[in-house]
């Protein structure tokens, strides 16, 4: 029992025990005793029945405000319970969202990480493509002005269209055929819109008979004749006929 409780009823005990032994209380002293008391003097009996009544009524009243007051701290307990709860839950949702957030963020980072790196490596690759082309192209135009050889494969001292262009591809590790025709079948064919630095031109009336190195800006060197020997002249200073490369 609470405290409060007993202390009230233990008051209404020992007034109870006072008044049984004969003490006078005036009804002044009682808030809802001036009924019974009218003349200001009254029974030891009906002043102990207005003391446990009012006692009673005092003690009902307060437990139903402690009733009010255990619901009220219940609902308090089961409100914060229920915001403590929520809190948990966006807390939850939130981390999720953070952790999908750092997924889809490190993700995307990565493919464009791996995008770049294949963009470079692409360019990197291409870079090599163009020099390995321009090297053959630097080597052959050394031999500028050496002389013409019919049959002949000599970078130095002689060589005819397809024994130029043998003898320098050779240099970089290519094998290929002696004459142009052949050279021609065994390349990989391309459309003179394709035309780049590094690919063989093929010329030839009724049949392929002459080859030259395209070295760019519309522009071959090849073996041309005893009279001109190893030279620079216009790409379509004759009609091409075909286009072949041995360089990727």
């Amino acid at each position: 029992m609470n405290n409060k409780i007993k202390t009230i009823l233990m008051a209404a005990i020992m007034s109870s025990v006072v008044l049984t032994q004969g003490v006078c209380v005036s009804a002044a002293q009682f808030d809802d005793g001036a009924s019974a008391f009218s003349d200001g003097t009254g029974s030891v009996s009906a002043l102990a029945s207005t003391l446990a009544k009012q006692t009673e009524e005092q003690t009902q009243e307060f437990v139903a405000k402690e009733e009010e007051a255990a619901q009220i701290r219940e609902e308090r307990r089961v409100e914060k319970a229920q915001k403590a709860s929520e809190k948990a839950e966006q807390e939850k949702e939130d981390a999720l969202q953070f952790i999908q957030q750092t997924v889809e963020e490190t993700k995307k980072k990565a493919e464009e990480e791996a995008r770049k790196k294949a963009e470079e490596e692409a360019k990197k690759a291409e870079e090599q493509r163009l020099e390995k082309r321009q090297a053959v192209v630097d080597f052959a135009l050394q031999f500028e002005g050496n002389p013409y050889v019919y049959g002949g494969t000599s970078l130095t001292n002689g060589a005819d269209c397809s024994g130029f262009v043998m003898s320098v591809f050779r240099e970089f590790g290519y094998d290929l055929p002696r004459v142009a025709e052949a050279q021609y079948e065994a390349s990989q064919k391309k459309d003179i819109s394709q035309l780049e630095t590094g690919d063989l031109v093929f010329y030839g009336a009724g049949g392929i008979n002459h080859v030259a190195l395209y070295i760019g800006n519309g522009k071959i060197v090849h073996a041309s004749t005893a009279a001109t020997g190893i030279k620079v002249s216009d790409y379509n200073y004759e009609t091409p006929v075909g286009i072949g490369t041995y360089v990727e």
